[in-house]
C-alpha cells in the first residue's frame, strides 16, 4: 500500500456544509482502516469538538487537535503530542487584540476563556457546550498552559489582518485562519505538520507514505508536508495552489473520492 497514513481536517472537508459526514465518506473512513491505513483527524478543534470521529472506528486513532498544538489518542486520551504557546507571547496576542477591541478565544489546559461573550463567541461555544469564562487578562489564567489563542472576526478583516500579524510575530508564533472568520495564534513549534511529524516518528511512516486533506490556510504546512497535499474543491486558490491534488468540495464527497482512489486500490 503506497499511502499508509490519511491526516483530514474536520470543517469544510469531512464535514459537508450541512456539519455531517455523508455515508459514502464514512464507509470509505471505514474501509480504509480495514484495508490498515492510519486515518488522522487533524483539526482545529478542540479534542472535545472532535470526538464524535471515534463513533465511527472502534480503533484507538490519533487526533491532531488545537491546529496541531496537541496529539490525542481518541479512545484512550493518552497525550502523544503537546506544544504551548509561549507565556509572553500568549500575553502579547492577547494585549494587541484587546487594544484593538477584537473578541477572542482562549484554550488552555484546564478550560476555555472569552475576552467578550459576544454573539460569535457564544455560537463558537454551541460547538463544545461547556463553560465558557470571561476574563479581563492572561493574569487571569495565570499557571494554565495556552494551546492557542484566536481573534473573531470578518473574513475581509481577517485578511488584511493575518498579513500584518504575520509579520509582527514573525519566526515567534504561528497565524493562521481555521475558518474564515477565527485567526488562530499558536506556537511556533506546534502545526499540523509538526504534529503529523510526530505521529509519522511514532507509527514509522514516512511523510511519501502520508495524504493530508484540508480546505483552509491553517492546512498548507500540512498539504506541503505530505507525499500527497490535497485541497478540497470549497479551499481557497492558495490552498489549492499549495496542494499537489485537488477534490471535489465537502458537498461533492470529496474526502470519499481521495480515499476511493489513493488508498482503496
Amino acid at each position: 500500500m503506497k499511502y499508509k497514513l490519511v491526516a483530514v481536517d474536520i470543517d469544510g472537508t469531512v464535514l459537508n456544509s450541512k456539519f455531517k459526514i455523508s455515508p459514502r465518506t464514512q464507509a470509505a473512513m471505514i474501509k480504509a482502516i480495514e484495508k490498515g491505513a492510519l486515518y488522522v483527524t487533524a483539526t482545529g478543534r478542540a479534542m472535545k469538538g472532535a470526538e464524535f470521529i471515534n463513533d465511527i472506528f472502534d480503533k484507538d486513532l490519533p487526533f491532531i487537535v488545537y491546529n496541531g498544538a496537541s496529539v490525542v489518542m481518541g479512545k484512550s486520551k493518552k497525550v502523544l503530542f503537546n506544544k504551548f504557546l509561549e507565556e509572553s507571547l500568549a500575553r502579547e496576542v492577547f494585549d494587541i487584540g484587546h487594544q484593538r477591541d477584537i473578541p477572542m478565544v482562549i484554550w488552555t489546559d484546564d478550560g476555555l476563556w472569552t475576552s467578550s461573550l459576544c454573539q460569535k463567541t457564544i455560537d463558537y461555544n454551541k460547538y463544545y457546550n461547556i463553560e465558557i469564562n470571561i476574563i479581563d487578562s492572561l493574569d487571569d489564567i495565570a499557571g494554565s498552559n495556552v494551546f492557542k489563542i484566536f481573534w473573531v472576526g470578518t473574513a475581509e478583516k481577517n485578511q488584511l489582518i493575518q498579513t500584518e500579524m504575520r509579520n509582527h510575530f514573525a519566526g515567534r508564533l504561528n497565524c493562521a485562519t481555521s475558518q474564515p472568520e477565527y485567526l488562530e495564534f499558536f506556537s511556533v513549534e506546534a502545526g499540523k505538520e509538526a504534529a503529523l511529524d510526530a505521529v509519522g516518528k511514532l507509527y514509522g511512516i514516512k511523510p511519501s507514505e502520508m495524504i493530508a486533506i484540508g480546505d483552509g490556510f491553517n492546512d498548507i504546512p500540512m498539504l506541503e508536508y505530505a507525499g500527497l497535499g490535497v485541497a478540497m474543491g470549497n479551499a481557497p486558490e492558495a490552498v489549492k495552489a499549495a496542494s499537489n491534488h485537488v477534490a471535489f468540495s465537502n458537498n461533492d464527497d470529496g474526502v470519499a473520492a481521495v480515499i476511493e482512489e489513493f488508498v482503496l486500490v
